[in-house]
């Protein structure tokens, strides 16, 4: 099961590293943070480089959670531990998990996808993570190649930030 661990912004690959150095993996099977693909246009051409998805949040994938709660503690910079009343610390729930692990590849990155416009511009289909969840835009920035999912993650409502890729991009190292 996943579990949700708060951090720094901008310091999930450190702690994901202090993790692995300070903690046996016989109470954990995977620790990671999840990367999005992200675009930026630089003369007609576009650089793709990854970004952090979700920025200040982990994920361990432990079937011992009071244990590995345990462990977290011994882990300096660790700044909290999600919680729920009564609980060790916040699960993430079956249809979060699915969500999560049908957005992102083996290597937890996010990729962009492949969309297809109309006259107006209006994304009308789509590869990809975005192509399964179409109808949860609730925001479209064509120029920018992003869009933004609604999606209830972590306990609340969440825009989720999507790369897209057009047909006709060009890329830096094409």
């Amino acid at each position: 099961m996943w579990y949700v661990i708060q951090t720094t912004t901008g310091s999930e690959e450190t702690l994901v590293c202090l993790i692995k150095e300070m903690i046996s993996e016989e109470f954990y099977k995977e620790c990671f943070y999840i990367k999005r693909e992200c675009a930026r246009k630089e003369g007609d051409r576009w650089h793709i480089h990854l970004g952090t998805m979700f920025p200040g949040y982990l994920f361990v994938d432990t079937d011992k959670p009071k244990e590995m709660y345990m462990e977290l503690k011994k882990v300096p910079k660790l700044t909290k531990l999600l919680k729920e009343e009564g609980e060790t610390f916040l699960a993430v729930s079956e249809e979060e998990q699915r969500f999560l692990e049908e957005i992102q590849d083996r290597q937890h990155v996010v990729r962009r996808s492949l969309v297809q416009l109309d006259a107006d511009r209006k994304i009308i289909s789509a590869d990809g993570p975005v192509g399964r969840y179409l109808s949860h835009i609730v925001r479209q920035r064509i120029r920018k190649r992003y869009v933004l999912i609604e999606r209830e993650l972590l306990g609340e409502k969440r825009n989720i930030l999507f790369g897209i890729r057009l047909d006709e991009d060009k890329l830096a190292d094409d």
